[in-house]
């Protein structure tokens, strides 16, 4: 009992910590291709890190697609490694998080995996990694300016001074009547122009479609788990809500479906073990990720 309670009291410790220190930054980097790896993305990790970051509601870029914020201020994010510790035998990894001076503030538990198939290996060890943030609750905590304000009263005036005297009063002038009125007219017509009122910044705006489709195309989209009950056709997937979310036919091949949701046509295909929904909006290709229990 002594000991669950000291591993518990651990848990909670580096859970809180995490917590602590990844909401003090408004983004975290992924590499496309991480240390040691000979080539982009490979065995799929940098997309792997970047699904689970994105999972938790991190902000979370690649390295060549960098927030113009950074530009100015690179220490608004973590920069992401992976501390790759594979052998002959077993597939180790955690997720390093370091600042914008390369010094560590946070890694994940040591993720494994004994599968002999590269990718699927990673990707089950990039998940055992990620369940330290598995309760994690992403609030960007900006930091504020806490210094108090001192006011000094040293140099104000203690004592209004005595109004000078009026001046001496002075009879005006006849006043003699010229034609101004081409002179007059030209500062009128000056004053008119200063007072042209500025034309308004426009913003571009951007629609949710246009939000998605840049999503899409960076990452498939995660929907949660969905469940399949058969039909005379097919199978229909429900949330937990629950609500029909596809309609799928069979087709002549295994693991292939013939896929609609709400007026969406694609196919639903396994792939490395992971069903993809591939679909096209407009002219473009878009595969969303599914997570889906027959």
């Amino acid at each position: 009992m002594k000991i669950y309670s000291t591993v518990l009291l651990l848990f909670l410790g580096t859970f809180c910590f995490a917590q602590s220190v990844i909401n003090n930054y408004k983004y975290v980097i992924v590499p496309k291709q991480f240390e040691k790896f000979r080539s982009e993305n490979q065995y799929k990790t940098s997309t792997m890190v970047k699904f689970y970051l994105s999972k938790q509601g991190i902000n979370t870029f690649y390295d060549d697609a960098l927030p113009l914020e950074l530009d100015s201020n690179r220490c608004l994010a973590l920069y992401t490694k992976l501390d790759d510790q594979s052998n002959l035998f077993s597939t180790k990894v955690a997720i390093v998080f370091e600042d914008c001076k390369g010094e560590e503030q946070y890694r994940t538990q040591m993720g494994s995996s004994k599968t002999k198939e590269y990718v699927k290996a990673y990707r089950e060890a990039i998940s055992e990694a990620f369940n330290s943030l598995s309760n994690f609750q992403y609030t960007y905590a900006k930091a504020e300016d806490n210094t108090p304000v001192i006011l000094n009263f040293k140099d104000d005036v203690k004592k209004l001074p005595a109004p000078p005297p009026p001046p001496p009063a002075v009879e005006p002038e006849p006043e003699v009547v010229e034609d101004t009125t081409e002179s007059t007219q030209e500062p009128q017509d000056k004053e008119k122009s200063d007072l042209l009122p500025m034309p308004e910044e426009q913003t571009e705006a951007i629609t949710l479609q246009d939000a998605v489709a840049e999503v899409a195309e960076n990452e498939p989209v995660f929907l949660g788990t969905l469940y399949a009950q058969k039909t005379e056709t097919g199978f229909q997937l429900v949330d937990t809500t629950p609500s029909i979310q596809f309609y799928l036919k069979e087709t002549s091949l295994s693991n292939v479906f013939v896929a609609e949701r709400k007026g969406q046509t694609g196919l639903l295909f396994l792939k490395d073990d992971i069903w993809i929904f591939e679909f096209y909006q407009g002219a473009d290709r878009i595969q969303e990720e599914l997570q889906i229990k027959f």
